[in-house]
């Protein structure tokens, strides 16, 4: 019997999916639980498994197109007859059917990696990769030249020679630019920054990692501070329901981490950050940037974020205007921190200084509350022993 497998609801909010590659083909016969294709969301990317086993006897949908949820993905001859009430109970048992896409070739690379080398018909063995465990970049794919496409010895010549590359605007960079555009054109944001003097928060981690021989960095003291500003300002976690003509304030606290990958930037989630010490979230934070980098983090970990945090320290930077990751209403931004000269007591001495730059929907948030916030911040990263004390 034709079975009829309908793209599933593969997480909350998603309403459509871009085919990514197809890991099968017609006339392929497929296992249940075998994973069919790659689907691209604005969560993630995941593998779609089959609910049965048979024949693929017609994918629907080219890579790189778009597919609904609740459209026809694949029609698969079962064979010894599935019944229709059977098919509607598979069907509603795979709610969510979803795996991070993971592959099990020989080659590690990315889906972007991948469909880069399809386009332009190179061999993914042949390359040599620089990332973790050989993982090939994007940077590897460009570097690569094929052995008989290299040039003989270059003649010289006065005529300038112009090149350009075309790169796929697709996948998770599409999807990226689809939310910056949505948060942009629907959140009126303004920038506001503050300077922090983090001196003593500084001498603390310093203290820890050198009797434990650690490496904790000062993440996690932002995150304690920052709940405790939301906690104070609770606007700042919130979100904004037009339809209802509601502002919905959370009271719980899920902060997302913005984390750059090879395909691009992601947002993993810390869940109850308010319930975690400073060590307990400086190691989900590195679990979740692993995970993320590596390509195996969860559709779940990337959900139900309260107020995002994004970090350019390592990069450098003075200020920024990063852009909510709407529907929140804010997003912090971070700056590198080093050795300024600044006036206390009357009197110029070098402290170790921040900046901050914090961006927020000025439908929900009013100027001055964005300054309390801020300052409440402040004082925490300023006198770091007080987040041992609770609330203020």
């Amino acid at each position: 019997m034709l079975f009829e497998f309908k793209l599933p609801d593969i997480g909350e909010g998603v309403v459509e999916g871009e085919i990514v590659k197809w890991l099968v083909g017609d006339g392929e016969s497929v296992r249940e639980d075998q994973p069919l294709v790659e689907v691209m969301t604005d969560k993630a990317t995941v593998e779609i498994p089959s609910p049965v086993a048979g024949k693929v006897t017609k994918r629907h949908g080219q890579e790189g197109g778009t597919i609904s949820v609740g459209a026809v993905l694949v029609e698969i001859e079962t064979g010894n007859g599935t019944p229709k009430q059977q098919a509607k109970s598979v069907e509603r048992e795979m709610a969510v059917p979803v795996r991070r896409a993971q592959h099990a070739m020989d080659v590690l690379a990315t889906p972007a990696v991948r469909r880069l080398a399809r386009e332009r018909g190179i061999d993914l063995t042949k390359v040599k990769g620089s990332g973790p465990a050989g993982r090939i970049t994007l940077e590897d794919l460009s570097q690569h030249q094929p052995e008989a496409e290299k040039p003989e010895a270059a003649v010289q010549t006065s005529t300038p020679v112009e090149s350009e590359e075309t790169l796929p605007y697709r996948g998770l960079r599409r999807k990226i630019g689809e939310r910056m555009i949505t948060s942009k054109t629907t959140a009126p944001h303004y920038t506001y920054v503050e300077e922090v003097d983090v001196s003593e928060l500084s001498r603390v981690r310093s203290i820890y990692n050198e009797m434990s021989g650690g490496r904790l960095t000062y993440l996690p003291f932002i995150i304690k501070a920052v709940v405790e500003g939301l906690r104070k300002y609770p606007l700042l976690n919130s979100s904004l329901d037009e339809e209802n003509g509601v502002i919905r304030v959370k009271h719980y606290y899920n902060i997302g981490i913005a984390t750059a990958t090879e395909d691009g930037l992601i947002v993993p989630v810390i869940k109850e950050a308010d319930q975690k010490s400073v060590l307990d979230l400086a190691k989900e934070i590195a679990r979740l940037s692993d995970a993320a980098k590596a390509g195996k983090i969860k559709v779940e970990e990337l959900k139900g974020g309260t107020f995002t945090i994004t970090s350019l320290g390592s990069l450098g930077g003075l200020m920024a205007t990063p852009i909510i990751n709407y529907p929140e209403v804010a997003i912090l931004g971070l700056h590198k921190i080093s050795p300024r000269p600044v006036v206390k007591d009357n009197q110029i001495v070098v402290r170790e200084m921040m900046n901050l730059s914090i961006s927020l929907d000025h439908r929900v948030v009013d100027g001055a509350i964005a300054a309390q916030f801020v300052a409440h911040v402040r004082m925490y990263l300023e006198n770091p022993g007080l987040l041992a004390l609770g609330s203020l």
